[in-house]
């Protein structure tokens, strides 16, 4: 099943969903003013493939996307004034249109993404395709987001775990979780741990990724009834770490993410697990966390961390 075809069959069921509801926001403009050559390198470092131009009062004045620089660039013209590049005539997106209308969009018109705009036609927030999945997906209980750093990326057009044909290009470390000994909960972390100061990260950036890992790595020995895996991928400035079971699943996210709350039985607590902590103690240190998970589904927990100026 492809994304168009998952939120046709389940967005009926939440159609009082308004595009202001799970737009991204606040998102990234640009001025007609402005030089191609910078939209250019907006689109490059944030990984987007289009712009909402705005006026100085963020009034929506159009849409520059890659083609009209590449469009620029064949011509010579990234020296030119947006407004002279740009597509002037744009559909946009009000911020109290429903989920069913928008999706109609999406399927009118081929566009990846709509800029959303208020009553005064000031932009707001950007649309994509996959902004609809997770919010649905939200919705279902079946995925958890926390994004601390999200105002930075906003457009991106695709989260790194959905759909699966994203790829990763390095993968730097994997380990083996054995759910069967409660006693070896946290020798991956430990391991994890190793390999990062291995690869000289600061310490106070290895602790803060081998506590999360920790806490992950405990919820698959505790819950899971499963094997587990960890797996993580390193740049120079950021750290991907994915840890996941086959096991029992988890029912309702939102619920798990409320601090106190454990499904640990008695034997657990007596080794000083259980305690509620752990997805709490996960989202405090991670800069971005997604847990994709369903009953009798296994768990993805996946969360990215990048370094912090006091942390070098």
């Amino acid at each position: 099943m492809d994304i168009d075809d998952l939120i046709k069959k389940i967005q009926p069921y939440f159609s009082e969903l308004k595009a202001e509801d799970f737009m991204s926001s606040p998102v990234v403009t640009i001025r007609e003013d402005q030089k191609a050559s910078e939209a250019k390198e907006l689109l490059r470092t944030r990984r987007i493939s289009g712009l909402p131009v705005a006026d100085k009062e963020g009034k929506l004045k159009g849409i520059i996307s890659i083609e009209d620089i590449i469009h620029a660039l064949e011509n010579n013209m990234l020296d030119s004034d947006i407004s002279e590049l740009m597509t002037k005539n744009v559909v946009c997106i009000t911020k109290n249109e429903k989920i069913m209308d928008v999706f109609k969009k999406f399927e009118m018109y081929g566009y990846g993404r709509f800029p959303v705009v208020d009553e005064n036609k000031k932009v707001i927030g950007i649309v994509t395709k996959y902004d609809l999945m997770i919010a649905l997906l939200v919705k279902l209980s079946i995925l958890y987001v926390h994004d601390t750093r999200r105002e930075q990326f906003v457009g991106v057009e695709i989260y790194r775990s959905i759909p699966k044909n994203v790829k990763i290009v390095r993968e730097e470390f994997e380990f083996q979780i054995d759910y069967r000994d409660i006693s070896m909960a946290g020798t991956g972390a430990s391991e994890l741990k190793k390999f990062l100061i291995s690869k000289n990260f600061p310490p106070k950036f290895v602790k803060r990724i081998a506590i999360a890992t920790y806490e992950a790595e405990t919820n698959v020995v505790i819950h899971s009834n499963s094997t587990g895996r960890i797996k993580a991928y390193i740049e120079p400035e950021f750290v991907e770490v994915r840890v996941n079971d086959n096991g029992k699943g988890i029912e309702n996210i939102e619920l798990a993410m409320k601090e106190g709350f454990s499904t640990a039985p008695d034997y657990v607590r007596e080794y000083g697990f259980g305690a509620g902590m752990g997805l709490t103690n996960m989202k405090k240190c991670a800069d971005r966390m997604i847990i994709l998970s369903s009953k009798g589904n296994g768990v993805l927990v996946e969360m990215h961390f990048w370094r912090h100026e006091d942390e070098n």
